[in-house]
């Protein structure tokens, strides 16, 4: 009986051991999750690097050094349905 407490006492260790290498805090099951997480995060990243990238774009039109004027007016016709004095504008649903 002496005899198997030492080799048990080791194989239940060494089990406990194995237990939190895949299924701990930080093992390879957390490592996964880990991995994907950080994928989706990179994509969103990249997405919102080239949101700025556009952004900067049309704030660099509307700077005073380099405005653009047809930008402007694009801007105002789309965005507030500016329109000229002799234009007229309709309104369709």
């Amino acid at each position: 009986m002496r005899d198997l407490v030492a080799p048990g006492a080791l194989g239940l260790l060494i089990l406990y051991f194995c237990y939190h290498a895949v299924s701990g805090e930080q093992g390879l099951v957390r490592w996964a999750e880990l991995q994907k997480d950080e994928e989706a995060l990179e994509a969103e990243l990249a997405r919102l690097e080239i949101a700025r990238d556009q952004l900067s774009g049309s704030l660099s039109r509307l700077r005073p050094d380099t405005l653009d004027l047809d930008y402007v007016e694009d801007l105002a016709r789309t965005k507030l349905s500016f329109a000229r004095p002799d234009e007229v504008l309709l309104a369709i649903k």
